[in-house]
């Protein structure tokens, strides 16, 4: 049975932090279980877009510090880095750790932060999608990963966590053509099982103290939990965290592919809670993203109405500024500027959602034509 520890964290006061993730790991087996002394250690937080601590839409700075802190005085050579979506440029890359507080803990704790951008193709013969990956060059270095995921919702992947969080170490432009090339939830869920078993970090650290729910993972509501959860299993990790928000484990793409690969059950009563009572951490009222039912299970000659009728389609607000992000981003091309204002064309569209995880405006939002009627399978 995989372990999740969970431990009571309400606020991001830095020394509460601290001491709950020094809690969730020392009931794993403490940090010098994962981390050799001496050992290169990539720290990945999920650094979507340049955005603040208090917008929820990155693993929050004080809990990349803890967990720098903690490999740090296990003897790891700590390098921070992410590979957001879009262009995967120094210049981008500074920006974004400058926004969401990483120079921070760079200066505060010595801790290096990544600045390489090339890619590297390797061979994963154990894939059962993809058995040749585009990985960011700095990923493969490491000798030790610990992913640092936030809790949120995904209008595509319905949760990102702990196995999404990896699709970073994809470089930037090239997760546009993974986009492209798998457009069902079940294909790119699998591609991110892929990824998850050919990183093999050594341990998931998931920032749940305030998550997103809603349309996420970037124009959701800050969602308070409370919690620190950790596990050396990011598949079990996930398990446990959509139980917590009240999600069925089996309901979430990423989930169900490892439970059709025996990675998983994706039952919460298979896993063994250690620290805080689950139960009394459970929360309620957190909202799923607006994604409708996944195509894939819809039969092909129903598939063009139900398009239309029962799958969240991306719509443009009146707060878009033309700034192009989303067309230049687009897998499909579906997107074009037009008199200042980003245009989709629908039938083009995917419904991959990517330029409403990117947009920095969160100009676009997901429209559910039935909302309220469709079961998400």
């Amino acid at each position: 049975m995989s372990q999740v520890a969970l431990v009571r964290c309400e606020n991001y006061n830095l020394d509460n932090v601290r001491a709950a993730v020094r809690r969730s790991v020392e009931l794993l087996g403490g940090m010098r279980r994962y981390v050799p002394p001496g050992a290169r250690v990539l720290i990945k937080p999920n650094l979507l877009q340049a955005s603040t601590p208090e917008e929820a839409i990155v693993t929050h700075v004080s809990v990349v510090q803890a967990v720098v802190e903690l490999v740090q005085e296990a003897g790891g050579q700590v390098t921070i880095g992410d590979s957001p979506f879009g262009m995967f440029t120094r210049g981008r890359l500074q920006h974004i750790y400058e926004s969401t507080g990483m120079q921070q803990v760079a200066e505060a704790t010595g801790a290096t932060l990544n600045f390489d951008t090339a890619a590297t193709t390797r061979t994963h013969r154990e894939g059962h999608l993809i058995k040749r990956l585009d990985v960011a060059r700095y990923a493969t270095e490491a000798e030790v990963v610990i992913s640092i995921p936030k809790l949120k919702t995904h209008g595509f992947m319905r949760f990102t966590g702990a196995v999404k969080n990896l699709f970073g170490v994809i470089p930037g432009t090239t997760k546009t053509g993974y986009h492209a090339k798998l457009v069902t939830r079940e294909r790119f869920a699998h591609m991110l099982v892929d990824v998850t078993t050919f990183i093999r970090p050594a341990l998931a650290i998931m920032d749940a103290v305030v998550g997103m729910d809603g349309d996420g993972p970037s124009a959701g509501r800050p969602f308070p939990i409370g919690v620190i959860l950790a596990s050396a299993d990011s598949i079990a990790l996930d398990v446990a965290a959509t139980a917590l928000v009240g999600m069925e484990p089996l309901s979430v793409p990423v989930v169900r592919a490892a439970a059709q690969r025996r990675l998983t059950t994706g039952r919460l009563a298979d896993l063994e809670l250690v620290g805080d009572s689950f139960a009394e951490a459970r929360v309620s009222g957190f909202r799923p993203a607006k994604s409708g039912i996944d195509l894939n299970a819809v039969p092909p000659w129903l598939r063009n109405m139900g398009t239309s009728l029962l799958v969240a389609s991306p719509r443009v607000t009146t707060s878009c500024i033309g700034c192009g992000i989303c067309a230049e981003n687009c897998p499909v091309q579906a997107i074009h500027i037009e008199n200042g204002r980003a245009r989709i064309h629908l039938p083009t569209c995917i419904r991959c959602y990517c330029c409403h995880e990117i947009c920095p405006e969160h100009a676009i939002e997901l429209h559910q034509p039935w909302p309220g009627r469709i079961l998400v399978r």
